[in-house]
């Protein structure tokens, strides 16, 4: 009996051992905001495996727009995600618990489509502009762009909302709108239909938490392992995207649903020159938000950017030379 039982129990624990998600695996769930290649790292961490390689057990979902992630978040339903500057200062000022860990993006990357018959942004008062959702990126974007133009949204330039970026694209083509924020690969449907690129905000010097990686400050602290996990993947699926373009054009085509070659490589390139290779969160970026928050509400004149993220995580991974590692050197 002993002689079939042992070998048995052997072979078990093999199989057990051999599982592609052993025991240990951290169950997470990251969430995303918009079909747009400023979002990709969520999808190269996720197909080309480096969550998992991290010991994750990853779910990756799509929730639109930064202020509804933000609450599913809050509700326990996502562990990390793209939540950007705005949302994240909002809900802290109300007492809520979530925090920049890291960031995507650091400035405001949308070009501003608008229609033909606008030769300059001034030519946009009493004309409606659109955008996604009232308090994502969009509309945070457009906002700080009138106002540095000397136009006050609302009063001046009526906000849309709109929904996601093929709606807007549609509102452009049709006139429901004049102008609007919008990201590749929508921004290439939108110039084939003959809109074209008003501004490039790249060039506007708005710093901006665009897409964040957020986490509650209860998730940093009861799962730190875990969320500085996420950071390597991160790390990881960056560099993958600079040096696997082929690889990453089909990841983008699988989430974007785009096959047009022109488009695909428009995506990453805007991608490339947006991206952050190792995702540090600037200061002035959450300052600039809260200097527009503090418009509608007091409280935001007292806080301290320093309030709404914690670089402590990236900081670990340079110190421990983690990204010189991908790299070869300081990206």
């Amino acid at each position: 009996m002993r002689k079939i039982i042992f070998p048995t129990l052997l072979t078990i624990l093999l199989l057990f051992v051999a599982l592609p998600f052993p025991a240990g695996a951290q169950k997470i769930v990251l969430g995303w905001s918009a079909v747009s290649a400023l979002n990709s790292p969520y999808w190269v961490m996720k197909d080309a495996g480096f969550l998992k390689q991290e010991g994750l057990d990853a779910d990756l979902i799509y929730i639109a727009s930064s202020s509804t992630i933000a609450q599913a978040q809050l509700a326990g339903d996502v562990s990390v995600s793209t939540a950007n500057s705005q949302v994240i200062a909002d809900i802290g000022l109300q007492g809520g618990d979530l925090i920049a860990m890291g960031a995507v993006i650091n400035v405001a990357a949308f070009y501003i489509m608008a229609s033909p018959e606008i030769k300059r942004v001034e030519d946009l008062r009493g004309k409606p502009v659109g955008v996604t959702r009232y308090g994502a990126s969009t509309d945070f974007s457009m906002r700080l762009f009138l106002r540095k133009y000397g136009l006050e949204p609302v009063r001046d330039v009526p906000v849309i909302q709109i929904g996601e970026m093929p709606a807007i694209a549609a509102a452009l083509s049709k006139h429901s709108v004049y102008a609007a924020p919008m990201s590749y690969p929508m921004a290439y449907v939108a110039q084939q239909a003959g809109i074209k690129v008003l501004s490039n905000l790249a060039k506007e010097d708005i710093p901006f938490v665009h897409v964040g990686i957020a986490a509650t400050r209860r998730f940093m602290k009861d799962h730190r392992a875990q969320a500085k996990a996420v950071l390597r993947a991160y790390g990881r699926a960056v560099h993958f995207m600079h040096t696997n373009k082929e690889e990453y054009k089909k990841i983008i085509a699988k989430y974007s649903k785009v096959t047009d070659p022109g488009m695909l490589d428009g995506s990453v390139q805007y991608a490339y020159d947006f991206v952050e290779k190792v995702p540090l969160v600037k200061p002035q970026a959450f300052q600039v938000t809260l200097d527009v928050i503090a418009q509608k509400n007091p409280k935001a004149k007292q806080a301290k950017p320093e309030q709404f993220f914690d670089n402590g995580l990236v900081q670990e991974l340079i110190n421990e030379k983690f990204f010189v590692g991908l790299w070869g050197k300081n990206p």
